[in-house]
Order: C-alpha cells, then structure tokens, then sequence
C-alpha cells in the first residue's frame, strides 16, 4: 500500500480502465463522473474516507466511471491483490454483508448513470445508440428496395418520415447516423434536384445501402453490452486493439475461409506486422486484451509454428463496429459528422519505453503503466 496525491482536476482513473488497485481517501475529494468528449456528467462527489474501485468486490475488472480530483486529494493505494487477502480472511457473515452492500451501491450507480444520461444533451447519447441505428436498419430493410443487386435503396423523404413517426427518432439524428454509414462507405447518398424547387441546389433523394447486414450487427452488438451490466466496458475503442484486429483482417483478407468460415494466419507472421506496422513485441498480454474486447482466436500448433484461427466475417464485424464508435465518439465530440474529416493514419510507435503488457509508450522514470497499471520492473 502506498499514498498518492492527485492535483486538483487530475484523472485518477477513467471508466473502462482496468480496476488495479482500490483508493480510500484521505484528505481532498473527487467527482465521480462519467467523461464524454470534452464534458464530464457528474454522478457523486466523493471525499474523505469514502472508495474508489470497490466494484472489484463484485468481480468487475473494470471501473464503470470516471473519477476526477475536485481539490488536492491525498489517497491510499491499495491493491487489488492486497485487497482480496484481506476480504478472504474476513468472517464469513462479514463478507456476505460487504457483498450486499456493495451490490446495492452497484444498484444505486446504475440508476443515477442511467437518470443523467437521459439527460445527456450529446447529440447522441450512450443509450439512444442502439435506437438511432436500429431506427436506420429497420427503416431500410422493411421499406426499401432491393430491385438493384447487393443494394437496398431508400427514398430520403420517406425515411426521415418513418423514423419520426414509426421509431420516434428525431431526424437529425438519423440523418448524422446515416452520414457515419456514409462517411465508412456503408452507404452512399444519391443527389437531385427537389421537385418542388427544380432550379435550386442538388438534394439528398435517396439512400443506397451497401451492407445492412452490418449496421445490423453493429446495433445488435452495441446493445447487447451496453445493457449488460458490468460489460460495458467492450464498447470502449482501445486503439491497439484496434490495430491489432485490421492487421488480421489485412493479413487474411485473401485467405479462402474453410466451411465454418475460418481463416488462419501464422503466430510469427503476425508477430512480425506487429512489430514493423504497429511497433511492439507481440505477447500473451495483446492476446489477453484482445479477449477483454471480446475478441477470441483459437491458437493451434501445425509442425513447428502456432496457428491463429478465428472467423473472417465476425472479426469484420468487430472490426466495423469500432469504426462506428470512433466515429460516434467523434460525433458527440464536434456536434455533428465531418463528412470531409481525413482518415488518420494510426501512429506507429516511437521506439522508446513501452509497457510489456499494453504496448503503452511509458515515461522512463515510470513505475506502473498508464494504461493498464501493469507494474513496471527496473531493468537490471
């Protein structure tokens, strides 16, 4: 165990962060809150002698929200292994009160985090994603046509008609969620002229969709974790992951999948993009993190080497529904869709200290990971 003082307005931990240590604090106090974009939504504020990270408690590995020190604040570090020796070796009543208690506290964040996100103004809060694109699919795949191959073609006016009045979503947003299926080439709008106003500037007439099977997948997959408690934590884009899922993708993008749809591509070969495209040793930690994203491969020997096997279509399918969220995030953050955003290249890393487990890029004179709080151990 160890004290720490954050400075007024620092991060202590950020929802979806790995839970590695308990903090009690001492003196100060912090704003536990969910961060969105440039903008926090307060839920508590916390001071002397009340936790954070309790949630371990209940088997969660990651903290659910953000906390932010209000003041100088002075906590205890406790770790999580720490922690757990010493709950083990309570008394058996004891532990089955502290596990009610802190189940019932779960309960009371939950409700508090879902009464302030209704009152989200973002433009796309976390609990209308779902709807805002399930509105989209259900809309195109029960009213569109399919006359033309491998489209599903949707007249505009209608669409934003039935949205409204059919799924009861607000048209701008269905509009911005449509420009995001645009903007990742999913869809793709056909200009014209306005009947009503033949001289003026070309409008949006319809909508041609180019795969709804993966705006489907990606509602379905978004409010699947969303909704389920204490897996929320999958819809937070983790960059590395990310890279490490294009470059199977890329690596397997001219495989012939087998029957079951599966593709393979060799440990080292992979080990290798890594190293020269991404920037890291691959390891059993990148593996691991791929897992807590919801990611599963199957590794198998084949004479001396190792396989990685996993399903073209469902790693595609992950692989889109990031995009998507980054793009969301984007959208929450700028107020609207830049449809003439440049694609940013990932940043390749730079060669300097970096965490074993994450990849992380660290400050020499660090002592835990940033990102994961992996400890870090001094080179001999």
């Amino acid at each position: 165990m160890s004290v720490k003082t954050f400075k007024k307005g620092e991060v202590i931990f950020k929802d979806g962060d790995k839970i590695t240590s308990v903090f009690l604090i001492q003196s100060g106090g912090a704003n536990q809150c969910l961060i969105r974009g440039k903008k926090n939504i307060d839920l508590f504020q916390l001071g002397a002698s009340h936790i954070l990270g309790d949630q371990i408690i209940l088997g969660q590995a990651t903290h659910p929200t953000s906390a932010i020190a209000t003041a100088e604040t002075k906590v205890l570090e406790i770790p999580v292994d720490t922690l757990k020796q010493h709950y083990e070796a309570a008394p058996q009543m004891l532990k089955v009160i502290i596990k009610s208690l802190a189940d019932r506290l779960r309960l009371a964040v939950n409700d508090v985090r879902s009464s302030r996100l209704e009152k989200d103004s973002s433009p796309c809060p976390e609990d209308q994603v779902a709807k805002a694109f399930g509105s989209v699919f259900h809309t195109a795949n029960h009213k569109g046509d399919r006359s033309q191959a491998g489209r599903v073609i949707v007249d505009w006016s209608m669409m934003k008609q039935y949205c409204q009045r059919v799924m009861g979503e607000s048209p701008k947003r269905m509009e911005q969620a449509v420009n995001i299926l645009v903007k990742l080439k999913l869809a793709l709008y056909e200009m014209g002229k306005s009947p009503d106003n033949p001289d003026g500037p070309d409008e949006i007439q319809k909508v041609h969709f180019l795969d709804l099977g993966l705006v489907e997948s990606f509602f379905e997959f978004y409010q699947y974790y969303y909704f389920k408690g204490g897996r929320s934590e999958i819809l937070k884009v983790d960059e590395l992951c990310q890279q490490m899922l294009n470059g199977l993708l890329k690596l397997t993008e001219t495989e012939t999948p087998d029957r079951f749809g599966v593709v393979g591509v060799d440990f080292a070969k992979f080990g290798e993009y890594c190293q020269n495209e991404i920037g890291f040793k691959l390891n059993n930690d990148h593996f691991s993190r791929l897992e807590q994203k919801g990611v599963f491969m199957k590794r198998r020997t084949v004479g001396n080497g190792v396989l990685l096997q996993f399903e073209f279509k469902e790693f595609r399918s992950i692989a889109q529904s990031w995009r998507m969220l980054r793009e969301i995030d984007k959208w929450n953050e700028k107020g609207f869709v830049d449809m003439d955003e440049k694609e940013e290249k990932p940043k390749k890393k730079s060669g300097g200290p970096s965490c074993p487990a994450c990849a992380a890029e660290l400050q020499a004179s660090a002592k835990f990971c940033h990102e994961c709080g992996h400890k870090i151990t001094a080179a001999a």
